[in-house]
C-alpha cells in the first residue's frame, strides 16, 4: 500500500511537470518584457567602438595638458617656497598671488574642457541611442515584447536568456 501511495504520488508529481512544460514555454515566448546590456552593445558595436576611439584620445590629450599644468604649477609653487627667504614680503605675496591668478586661471580652463569633453560624449553618444532606440523597438515588434529593458540601469536582477536581445542589438546597431 506505500509503494501505491508513493508511485501515485510520482505519477501526479511526473504529470504536473509535463502538463506545465507547455505552460512555462508559452510563457516564455509571449513574455511581454525583453532585455539588452547597455555597456555590452556600446563595447562591442562598430560604431560604439568608433565613439569610445574618438572620446578617449580627446581625453587622454586633455589628461596630459592637465597632468603637464599641475607639474608646472607645484614647481612653481615649490620655487616659491624656497625663494621665499630670500625676497622680500612684498614681492612674495605678488609671486604668490600671480601663481593663486595662475592657478584658477587653471581650475577654469580645465573645468571649461571637462565641460566640453561631457558635451562631446553627450554628442557622439546622442546617434548611438537612437540608433540602439530604433533597433530595440524594431526588435519588439518583430517578436511581441511590449517593453525593452537595459539590465544594468533598469535594476533587472534576473531574466532568462531567452528574453536577451543585446547580440541582435549590437548587429542592428552595426547595420
Amino acid at each position: 500500500m506505500l509503494k501505491f501511495k508513493a508511485a501515485s504520488v510520482m505519477v501526479a508529481i511526473f504529470l504536473a511537470v509535463l502538463l506545465t512544460c507547455p505552460v512555462l514555454k508559452a510563457q516564455t515566448q509571449n513574455n511581454p518584457i525583453a532585455v539588452f546590456y547597455l555597456n555590452k552593445v556600446l563595447d562591442s558595436s562598430k560604431r560604439g567602438k568608433d565613439a569610445s576611439k574618438k572620446l578617449e584620445s580627446r581625453y587622454e590629450t586633455f589628461k596630459k595638458s592637465v597632468e603637464s599644468k599641475e607639474r608646472d604649477l607645484q614647481k612653481k609653487a615649490q620655487d616659491l617656497q624656497a625663494a621665499k627667504a630670500t625676497l622680500s614680503q612684498e614681492a612674495f605675496q605678488k609671486r604668490e598671488r600671480d601663481l593663486n591668478a595662475e592657478y584658477n586661471t587653471y581650475m577654469q580652463n580645465t573645468q571649461k574642457e571637462g565641460m566640453a569633453l561631457e558635451k562631446a560624449k553627450d554628442e557622439a553618444m546622442l546617434p548611438i541611442m537612437e540608433k540602439i532606440s530604433n533597433v530595440a523597438a524594431a526588435l519588439a515588434q518583430e517578436r511581441g515584447y511590449q517593453y525593452v529593458i537595459e539590465v544594468n540601469n533598469g535594476g533587472v536582477f534576473y531574466h532568462p536568456k531567452a528574453v536577451d536581445l543585446t547580440d541582435d542589438i549590437i548587429k542592428g546597431v552595426d547595420k
